[in-house]
């Protein structure tokens, strides 16, 4: 469960990160998310992704899935506020609501290190989402470089200086994945069609 203090922090920390996080999406998967389509976004805590991307994709039909109550909560009232259409509900990463082939396109931004069983993370993303339908998964990795952990775990530090939330960074990074590990996940499940790239930082599995 998420307290109220976590609560108050991730949604602090997405307010920034939402509008960055919306532009990467933009850039890499471009007109792959087209108007009109049914995209998931998975983890989406108080939904800032999604929000920030409904400006530019007024006619797509964004849906928010968290496993916490209280991030969904928040996300019904930036969705409020900020008068846009959003569908949100509670629902978990590793059992999705939705039918086999009934999405047309997934995005998921650090939320993959939250599953205990990353392999049902994607077997679910890859029953739900339609042949040719875009992914993009952007999570940390767990061997990054120790000197790059080092300076953005001293920033974060920093920033969140005498916050509940000052080991935040760390402990994300330590329940992240391995490149590897996530390849040999997709090997022993068959699913052929995600494919995982990296940089120095992070882990994408795409289609």
């Amino acid at each position: 469960m998420v307290n109220d203090r976590a609560l108050a922090l991730f949604s602090r920390v997405s307010s920034w990160a939402g509008p960055v996080a919306a532009r990467r999406v933009q850039n890499i998967l471009g007109s792959r998310l087209g108007q009109g389509m049914r995209a998931l976004d998975i983890g989406t805590g108080p939904g800032t992704i999604p929000l920030n991307l409904k400006r530019s994709y007024s006619e797509t039909h964004f849906i928010g899935i968290d496993i916490s109550q209280g991030m969904i909560r928040t996300a019904r009232s930036h969705a409020s506020k900020a008068g846009l259409p959003l569908a949100l509900s509670v629902g978990d990463g590793e059992c999705l609501p939705f039918g086999s082939g009934k999405i047309d396109g997934v995005i998921s931004f650090f939320a993959m290190h939250h599953m205990d069983h990353p392999e049902r993370f994607l077997q679910e993303i890859d029953r739900v989402l339609k042949p040719g339908g875009p992914l993009l998964i952007i999570d940390f990795r767990r061997d990054m470089p120790g000197w790059l952990f080092k300076i953005v775990n001293t920033l974060w530090q920093a920033a969140f200086l005498i916050s509940a939330g000052r080991t935040g960074f760390a402990d994300s990074v330590r329940s992240a994945w391995r490149p590897d590990e996530i390849e040999s996940i997709l090997k022993q499940t068959r699913i052929d069609r995600f494919k995982v790239y990296t940089n120095r930082m992070e882990l994408w599995v795409m289609t």
